[in-house]
């Protein structure tokens, strides 16, 4: 029997803005986890993205650049960058879809931010000027590598994320400098950094509607909790 189908949008993120690309420990992941990834491009007009749509069983919204602030209602900070409006708009459609089906979704680091903006949250544009912390959260600006432990996270008890990761705290890796600030109605925080950095919300009462900061593809590989988030999604596709 052959895994879901899991829309995986793509943007152009190369420096010559000449190629689509997804990094490949989110493919790697979901082929672990028993499904089969549906690349789409961000490109793509609203009817043929939601053909693709239509097939797959789940959909995994992915790390990248900035999202929009237009979106929720806010000026640029000067640190906010790489602004993709085919992106904002192809995943801002995909988690509405998805939330209104009931359609499995997942979103990672800028995953999270794109589910909750999508559903009406708002976001803190920069971490080090916004939220002074000295928590490490944007490794990618002092070369840490992309499955090293740079800060715990605290986990709600009972929430899907704590079954999943099976611990009440759990190292994680961190590459972002924006993050949730107004959660989006509907949601609930299931995870906070130690500064107060929100680091996962989901969706009650859904087959599987959640977002995590940080990128648990890139430790996957060594890590049965990161692979675990993958598994329990790809499940939730597979058996309702």
């Amino acid at each position: 029997m052959s895994g879901p189908l899991v829309l995986i949008p793509t943007a152009i993120q190369d420096d010559q803005r000449r190629a689509f690309s997804m990094g490949k420990n989110y493919v790697r992941s979901l082929i672990g986890a028993g499904a089969a990834p549906l690349l789409a491009p961000v490109t793509l007009d609203a009817r043929n993205l939601r053909t693709l749509y239509e097939l797959a069983g789940g959909v995994m919204l992915t790390g990248g650049a900035d999202v929009d602030p237009a979106l929720f209602g806010e000026a640029p900070h000067e640190k906010t960058a790489g602004i993709d409006p085919d992106r904002d708009r192809a995943e801002c459609l995909l988690a509405r879809w998805a939330v209104a089906d009931d359609k499995p979704l997942f979103g990672i680091c800028r995953g999270i931010q794109s589910l909750n903006v999508a559903l009406g949250g708002s976001l803190i544009q920069d971490i080090p000027s916004q939220w002074p912390t000295p928590v490490r959260h944007n490794g990618h600006y002092d070369g840490a590598a992309r499955d090293e432990v740079l800060h715990t996270v605290r986990v709600e008890p009972g929430s899907r994320v704590a079954q999943m990761l099976t611990a009440s705290e759990v190292g994680v890796n961190s590459f972002h400098h924006q993050a949730v600030k107004r959660v989006a109605q509907g949601f609930v925080v299931t995870s906070r950094a130690n500064d107060g950095v929100i680091e996962s919300i989901e969706m009650p009462g859904k087959r599987f509607v959640v977002g995590v900061q940080w990128h648990p593809e890139e430790m996957s590989e060594s890590r049965t909790d990161m692979m675990n988030l993958f598994a329990t999604f790809v499940n939730s596709i597979t058996n309702g």
